[in-house]
Parts: C-alpha cells; sequence; structure tokens
C-alpha cells in the first residue's frame, strides 16, 4: 500500500517550482548543506560548428574529480547488490520529494555530481530494489513525470548495465538544458506504423514519436516493447526522451549498443545518452578544446559498435518483434 499522504502526480500544480526551489537551496548553500559533491561550474561552453549537428560541448573539471566512482557490471541485466552503493543510502536531505505515480512511489533526488541545473534522479520504488533495469511502470513514469513539466527544457534519460550505467539501482536521470539539440528535430524513416529510424546522426537510434493531444499509454509501452526485444538480446541501450523544437513532440530515443561497456571512460569523455544526444560534458580541458564533431562521431560509432550488417540484422528482429506483439 502507498502512503495515502504522498501526493499523487498529477495533483501536484507547482511540480516544476518545487524541483528547482529545492535544488536551488541545497546546491547554493553549498558547502554548508554537504549534500552536492561540487558546487556546479561550466568553465567553458561552445557549439561545433565543423557538421551539421552543431554538438555542445561543456567544460566541467569537477564532474570528473569529484564524483562518486561508478559500479562496475559485466551483465545486461544484473541482480541488484544491496552491499553496492544505492539510493536507500543517501543523505535524506538529498530527496526533493517524493510523488505516487500509478502504483508506483517516486523518488526525486538531487545528482549529488551535477551535469546542468536541476540535474535530478527519478527513483520509481526506491525501497523495492530494484536493478537498472527497465519495466513498464518505470517508463510510465518517466514520461507522465516530463509532462507535468512546464518548462520544455527538460529532457529525461536512461543508461542501462553495459550502457555506461553508474548506479544499477533503478533510475533516470532528469536534466535541464536550454540548447536546442540536432537529435530533436534530425530526420526520421519510418520502419513500422509507429517506429522511426533516427537519420542523418552518427549515433544509431530508434524513434518513437507522441504527438500533441495523444495519451501517452501507448507510446511508453511502444517503448517497452522495444526494450524488451533488445534484454532479450542481450544488447545494452540508452534512452533520451525529449521535446522537438517546436516543443509539441516528444520524442523517445532508444540507442542500441552493439558493443557493450562494462567500464567508463573507455573513450576521452562517457559516451551514454546525453553524448550521444549531442550534450557532451568533459572533464578535460585538452578535449574540450580540440574534439570536433568528425572526431565525436567516431567514437559514437565506435561505443555503439555501429556495423551495418549487424544493424540490419537488428532492424529486423525489431520488427518481427514488434510485429508479433501487434499482431
Amino acid at each position: 500500500m502507498l502512503s495515502t499522504s504522498i501526493p499523487k502526480l498529477g495533483d501536484i500544480d507547482n511540480l516544476q517550482h518545487i524541483i528547482q526551489s529545492r535544488w536551488t537551496e541545497l546546491h547554493d548553500h553549498q558547502p554548508e548543506q554537504g549534500v552536492f559533491r561540487y558546487r556546479l561550474t561550466i568553465e567553458r561552453e561552445r557549439v561545433t560548428d565543423d557538421g551539421r549537428c552543431g554538438f555542445l560541448l561543456q567544460l566541467n573539471r569537477k564532474r570528473t574529480t569529484e564524483r562518486r566512482k561508478p559500479d562496475i557490471m559485466a551483465s545486461v541485466v544484473p541482480a541488484f547488490d544491496p552491499t553496492r552503493f544505492n539510493f536507500n543510502k543517501v543523505n535524506s536531505r538529498e530527496v526533493l520529494l517524493e510523488v505516487r505515480c500509478g502504483g508506483s512511489l517516486v523518488s526525486i533526488l538531487i545528482n549529488n555530481s551535477p551535469l546542468t541545473s536541476y540535474h535530478s534522479l527519478i527513483v520509481p520504488d526506491r525501497d523495492r530494489n530494484l536493478p537498472q533495469v527497465l519495466t513498464q511502470e518505470s517508463l510510465d513514469v518517466a514520461v507522465n513525470l516530463l509532462l507535468r513539466l512546464e518548462d520544455r527544457n527538460y529532457r529525461i534519460g536512461y543508461n542501462s548495465p553495459g550502457a555506461l550505467a553508474s548506479v544499477n539501482h533503478l533510475h533516470f536521470h532528469l536534466m535541464h538544458l536550454t540548447h536546442k539539440l540536432y537529435v530533436e528535430d534530425a530526420p526520421v524513416t519510418a520502419l513500422a506504423h509507429h517506429l522511426f529510424r533516427l537519420d542523418n546522426h552518427p549515433a544509431r537510434a530508434y524513434c518513437f514519436l507522441l504527438q500533441p493531444n495523444t495519451p501517452p499509454t501507448h507510446f511508453a509501452q511502444r517503448i517497452y516493447r522495444l526494450i524488451t526485444i533488445l534484454l532479450s538480446g542481450n544488447i545494452a541501450h540508452n534512452l533520451l526522451l525529449t521535446w522537438n523544437g517546436s516543443r509539441d513532440t516528444l520524442r523517445a530515443l532508444i540507442y542500441p549498443r552493439l558493443r557493450p561497456c562494462e567500464n567508463k571512460q573507455v573513450s576521452p569523455f562517457n559516451v551514454a545518452f546525453c553524448e550521444l544526444s549531442g550534450f557532451v560534458p568533459l572533464g578535460d580541458e585538452s578535449d574540450y578544446e580540440r574534439l570536433d564533431e568528425l572526431q565525436l562521431a567516431t567514437y559514437f560509432r565506435e561505443a555503439q559498435g555501429i556495423d551495418e550488417n549487424l544493424h540490419h540484422q537488428l532492424d529486423q528482429t525489431v520488427l518481427d518483434g514488434l510485429g508479433e506483439d501487434e499482431g
């Protein structure tokens, strides 16, 4: 039973204000509050200008030097290990609020090693000790929470084990970014009735669209069906939920990883959901200065293990699986 004292997501009119004001209060009183590992400081910022994608690069050295050491996960579906760090072990002051969404109790925590302002973690059913594997219920939470935020510069992302997940406890990242990402309006090709493929971008992604005034239920269900197909093939993946450029259509971008990565920092920078989507935080100034779109594209392809034959086979597997589901 969920406590009736915890409000329902749909009943909170000022959800965005609560998140932002509480996050800011904790962050701006650092180190007095002692919950953030560092004060967010973007030292330098630039947009690549040698290609069509306009990737955003930010220099944030403290993210590299001050963050908690990530866990190593060798499986795409690892068992939860209560002896390892998990979100039941955080300082209670890191909890911004808790809400009920459907049958889930959702904790919204600060990310104490932030990449952006208001960088938070969405943790569904924290006390159930769920591993970092997407469920239908958790996707329902993520989609509905994003829809409740008035500012459409918010994005929600997810990294699976084998795709740069840091903590094996089910969670999403909530991030605020005013920069328009190329993937938000990049052309897509229809592969099936509701399934699209991202085009003209160095990262490979499947795409689903939630059109204006459309209930989100089927949107979340389609994402989950694709995730189950990837998991059945032991394929790691990243997910981004973001608005298109006109901010009226929600895009779900799912990046398959045909080359899983157990450890962080296999390239000069992490290649997770935000990097594949065109937001590249960097901890080294020389990397910040030298990386261009062509080099970033090479790292993206290496991280995903892009092989046209393998991706063609995956496309067919996905289409067969989704076809069976609809049939």
